[in-house]
């Protein structure tokens, strides 16, 4: 999937509609012009920036929240009463709005736009328009639970208002509407946090032990990086008996039908007794060539975030999906960001239309010592309102010479989107 445009309004603190534009200026239609394909239209790479709070990581989120409406409202959002509404909360108007969303994308070579508004008591509308020509046709069009299909698509039957019809369709695994709700459902909205990245590596473990990721792969990302690491290995740990009895029955307990008794004495069947815990272990070269072992618990959180986040990225530019971090620089030198944003800016790399979007502080990316150089249209920054409403807009929207330093601008408060500290605030506070 190729994702255009993104929209999102009353979400959060983006009151108004907040639109992330991903084509090139050069796309002046709707499609490309003869012998032109979509790739060549659509920027792989754009970030964002802006002052803690002022809106960055909202945008993602808006994005994230969209996604799993998609993902989860026909399935495991039908226990709820409502639907998961977080409206723009800093006036006595906007709560009692519906929010809205909106996709512009393209699968193969056809362009979708696909939105929805839903508010705390469902979904209000729905739409799904595709381009066959020169203009756009409606596929699907709703109104509540009212639901009007383009002869062809194919019935969904009834809907309730807390799902949406495109979440349904996946479900029903319907052949004309899935593959468009599968489309939307690979972008790879990168989780954060030391925590995360943890437990990410225990996976990364598990899919080098099974097969899944070459250890190859891995030791290459680690190379790269250069932190150190000059092997590595999955170890495995046989988990004690109390442990996969305990774990038996947690399993029985979240089951619709346990087995048995819940109080009655569990027997253990021999695969369980042979679970185990598997983890990475690295290799440092120390002193006199020798060679030492660490586990994940040893290593600092840098080179666990570097692995988690390159891996992740791989897998998205081996399969052309859209990945979404935010914060990419925490934990991690720009220049191993340049890294990253090298790998989705590089064609010979990225060969097919993978998409990388981030949030980041790091304004190094913007100065001209940076080695992947970001277009106008694909840096972004949000601001903070007096009112608490976060916008969102782009570098292109102000004039500059082509020489520009963007980043000691950007810090000298020529575009916004910077903090306004009052350190005297403190030193009062100290004083008093």
């Amino acid at each position: 999937m190729l994702l255009l445009r993104f929209s999102a309004t009353n979400h959060k603190s983006l009151r108004d509609e907040a639109v992330l534009d991903l084509t090139r200026p050069t796309l002046r239609t709707l499609r490309p012009r003869e012998g032109e394909g979509w790739n060549q239209q659509v920027y792989p790479v754009a970030g964002i920036f802006g002052a803690n709070a002022s809106g960055k990581s909202t945008v993602l989120d808006a994005l994230r929240y969209a996604l799993a409406v998609v993902e989860f409202s026909a399935g495991e959002w039908q226990q709820y009463d409502t639907v998961p509404h977080v409206p723009f909360a800093l006036d006595e108007v906007h709560p009692g709005k519906p929010s809205c969303y909106e996709f512009d994308f393209v699968v193969g070579e056809t362009r979708y736009q696909y939105g929805f508004e839903l508010g705390g008591g469902g979904i209000e509308s729905e739409w799904l328009r595709d381009l066959p020509g020169s203009r756009f046709r409606s596929l699907l069009l709703r109104r509540g639970t009212d639901i009007k299909l383009a002869p062809g698509v194919g019935a969904i039957g009834p809907l309730s208002r807390r799902e949406l019809a495109l979440s349904r369709a996946a479900l029903l695994e319907h052949p004309r509407l899935t593959p468009i709700t599968r489309a939307l459902n690979e972008t790879k909205v990168v989780p954060f946090g030391d925590t995360v990245h943890s437990h990410r590596t225990q996976d990364i473990a598990e899919s080098v032990a099974s097969g899944e990721i070459r250890e190859e792969l891995v030791r290459v990302l680690l190379q790269v990086a250069d932190v150190g690491i000059c092997g590595l290995s999955v170890r495995e740990d046989q988990i004690t008996p109390e442990l996969a009895e305990f774990l038996r029955r947690f399993k029985d307990l979240l089951s619709e039908e346990p087995e048995g008794d819940a109080g009655a004495q569990i027997r253990l069947s021999e695969e369980q007794t042979e679970m185990v815990v598997r983890n990475l272990e690295f290799t440092h070269l120390g002193s006199g060539d020798r060679r030492y072992t660490f586990t994940i618990y040893d290593e600092s959180s840098g080179t666990l975030a570097w692995l988690s986040l390159a891996l992740y990225a791989v897998q998205c530019l081996r399969r052309g999906h859209v990945m979404v971090v935010d914060e990419i620089d925490a934990s991690l030198h720009s220049h191993l960001m340049e890294v990253l944003l090298g790998w989705f800016a590089d064609p010979e790399i990225n060969r097919l239309g993978a998409q990388l979007i981030f949030t980041s502080h790091d304004t190094y990316l913007l100065s001209p010592l940076a080695s992947v150089t970001l277009e106008p249209e694909q840096v972004w920054f949000t601001e903070k309102e007096r009112d608490g409403s976060s916008e969102l807009y782009s570098l292109a929207d102000f004039k500059r010479h082509k020489d520009a330093n963007v980043a000691r601008r950007y810090l000298a408060g020529r575009y916004g989107a910077i903090p306004a500290p009052a350190p005297s605030l403190i030193t009062n506070l100290l004083g008093a």
